[in-house]
């Protein structure tokens, strides 16, 4: 399906004269996990809240299957939110929590009790599902809110740092849960922790100052750096002026670091003229794009 199930065009939000967030544009489409990348204070709670219909807008709309999410309820059901702090009842078990999430989204009878089993199995709640939440492990705590969110299955689904906390295990397991919680519906993950991006999302949006200051396609680039031995110049003008190279920038002693849309095939036979001594793949610098400083 090529038509977004969300979007947001233009979006801005000035609260007391102080610009929190101007000119975001975001379409998420089914089957899509975007990330949403930024410091603290970059702006990220201030989007979240305006695609989740926490906040309006001052300016700009966002639509969630082609409705005003600000100006119809309807609109609304279709979102499913993690907020970064976990919003469970201590004082209930997980059942419980889930009852009273499922009932706010208007699930009653059978109906409440047949979401309320399936997102226990989703998220391997089966356990613990007893337990008072006062007394769950952090990651067990943080797939209960995910339930939550889950419950009325909705068709975008808002995670606000949901590794953050986490030990190392947990973050992937939580990881691997997230992305089969992708199939049929868009995912909105906000962090500020590169591993969440790198491996969960293909397109991330950089928030710095309360602005997006880069929006990559995580597939489109790929990087790797190599080590020449023979190259005709020092800097990497050489090597940005061959097809498919989207950047290139010397790191000394020889190595290079590119960017490149094509294929690595159509590189060899330029490289070996230059002594190429090795070739390594690179993570993609997202630590560049969130230090990056709007003008």
């Amino acid at each position: 399906m090529d038509t977004p199930l969300l979007e947001a065009t233009a979006l801005e939000r000035t609260d007391q004269g102080q610009t929190r967030l101007t000119d975001f544009n975001l379409r998420l489409k089914a089957a899509q996990i975007v990330g949403l990348l930024g410091v603290n204070g970059a702006g990220k709670s201030t989007a979240l809240a305006l695609l989740s219909g926490a906040l309006a807008p001052s300016h700009g709309e966002v639509r969630v299957l082609g409705e005003n999410l600000h100006a119809s309820a309807k609109a609304r059901r279709h979102i499913g939110l993690l907020p970064e702090r976990v919003p469970l009842y201590p004082q209930l078990s997980v059942t419980e929590n889930l009852d009273f999430a499922g009932r706010l989204r208007g699930l009653r009878g059978p109906a409440l009790a047949r979401a309320r089993n399936r997102v226990v199995r989703q998220l391997e709640l089966g356990t613990f599902q007893h337990r008072l939440c006062s007394r769950l492990s952090r990651g067990m705590a943080q797939r209960a809110a995910i339930a939550q969110a889950l419950i009325h299955e909705p068709a975008i689904l808002i995670l606000d740092e949901p590794t953050a906390g986490l030990d190392p295990a947990q973050a992937q397991e939580l990881r691997e849960l997230i992305l089969h919680m992708a199939a049929g519906r868009a995912i909105l993950l906000a962090s500020h922790i590169l591993d969440d991006i790198e491996q969960l999302c293909r397109r991330v949006i950089i928030l710095n100052q309360g602005r997006q200051v880069a929006e990559q396609d995580l597939d489109s680039v790929r990087s790797m750096r190599l080590q020449l031995s023979k190259p005709p110049q020092q800097d990497a003008d050489f090597l940005s002026e061959l097809p498919g190279i989207a950047q290139a920038r010397a790191q000394g002693n020889g190595w290079y670091r590119i960017e490149f849309t094509g294929t690595i095939e159509d590189l060899s036979p330029r490289l070996t003229d230059w002594g190429l001594q090795a070739l390594i793949p690179a993570r993609y610098d997202l630590q560049a794009l969130l230090t990056e400083r709007p003008e």
